[in-house]
Parts: structure tokens; C-alpha cells; sequence
């Protein structure tokens, strides 16, 4: 695809406990997508013990049986409360109060350096069942002293337990420093692609 990662931007999430209900002792289950739940849960075993936590496809799911269903409560943001008419019931009930969402912006060209950028890329190792196959394939990030601020693993779909890694690292692929550590990435991966180079997100 000639589609490229040319910025990112995070969201500070506020999850609110929203309903047709006022009361917490009228709430009989809570209904959200797992991970809102999750994200949720000290909370939600504080202030509604024993309260059924049924997951949705959706909190857009979850808000419209909250509207539809006598005692239902669901978790989501205050847009939704507005769009099916529900109250806040509570706010701010997330676990952490650093919680966050990451979106990236998608376009066609390789930015230019920014002087404080990130670089992601897709990687996979040309043989993933061999062990240290991960740790030999990165080696040359901590040749080069290249900060590695994400990994994440996924199926590859090619045969059963292969996965290919998405990486973000700190730096632009046209920045001296990274340049040489990507070269060598690249001749060890049997997938190498980079995804982009932008610009670090602010809050």
C-alpha cells in the first residue's frame, strides 16, 4: 500500500457509568466492550459487587440496551449519553487516570524530520520458532542505541505459530543515527516495511 503513518495523536479516555437510572442500587448489569470492562474493573468491584458485567460488540451497543433494558447501565463516554439519552451516572470511573487512546493519521509521503519523531515499522523474523529469534532480529537497536517504545506481536497467517511484529522506535528513518540500524534490520528480517516516520504525538 502506499499509504504511510504521518502523525499520531492520543486522547485522554474518560469512561462514565451512564444509564436511564440515577441511582447505583438501580443498576442490575453493566453492559460494554471488554476492554472498556477492563479497563473498569476496580471500579466496577468497589461500587457494583455482584453486579453482572455483560460484554457488548460496542459501548454504542452497550448504550442503546441501556436505553432499551430496565436496570441495564453501560460504560462510555458523555457523547453517547447524549445520542441515547441516558444519564451520567457517574464520572471519570476508569481505573487509571492516565488512560489513553492512540490514533494515527494516514496519508501518502514520508514526512520530513521534525527534530523529534517516531519511526513504525512491520517485522517479521526469518524463522520465528528458532530461540532468541526475536532478541537477534532487534540486536541492532541496542547496537546502534535506538529507543524501542512499542512492540506488538500478531499472527502472520503464512502457518501456524509464525507472527509478525509491529515496532515503533524513536527517531526518522532519514536521521543519521537510525539509518545504519535500520540497513541492518532489514538484512536480517524475512519482512521488513516501514510504516512511517512523524512526528511524536502530544496530548
Amino acid at each position: 500500500s502506499p499509504l504511510k503513518i504521518c502523525g499520531e495523536v492520543e486522547l485522554r479516555i474518560q469512561q462514565k457509568l451512564l444509564g436511564k437510572m440515577r441511582a447505583l442500587d438501580a443498576v442490575a448489569r453493566v453492559v460494554a466492550h471488554p476492554q472498556s470492562l477492563a479497563q473498569c474493573r476496580v471500579w466496577l468491584t468497589e461500587y457494583l459487587p455482584g453486579v453482572e458485567q455483560i460484554p457488548a460488540s460496542s459501548n454504542a451497543e452497550g448504550a442503546r440496551r441501556a436505553r432499551d433494558e430496565q436496570g441495564t447501565a453501560c460504560i462510555a463516554g458523555e457523547a453517547a449519553a447524549d445520542v441515547y439519552g441516558l444519564n451520567v451516572i457517574i464520572d471519570n470511573i476508569e481505573d487509571r487516570p492516565d488512560n489513553t487512546t492512540r490514533f494515527l493519521v494516514i496519508g501518502r509521503e514520508l514526512l520530513a524530520p521534525s527534530g523529534s519523531d517516531k519511526t513504525s515499522l512491520l517485522l517479521s523474523a526469518r524463522d520465528t520458532d528458532a530461540p532468541g529469534a526475536l532478541y537477534d532480529l532487534l540486536a541492532p537497536l541496542a547496537k546502534h542505541q535506538i529507543s524501542m517504545t512499542r512492540i506488538e506481536s500478531r499472527p502472520s497467517r503464512l502457518r501456524k505459530w509464525h507472527y509478525v511484529f509491529f515496532v515503533d522506535l524513536l527517531g526518522h528513518a532519514e536521521d543519521e543515527k537510525l539509518r545504519p540500524a535500520l540497513a541492518e534490520l532489514r538484512d536480517k528480517a524475512s519482512l521488513f516495511r516501514i510504516l512511517g516516520s512523524y512526528p511524536k504525538g502530544m496530548e
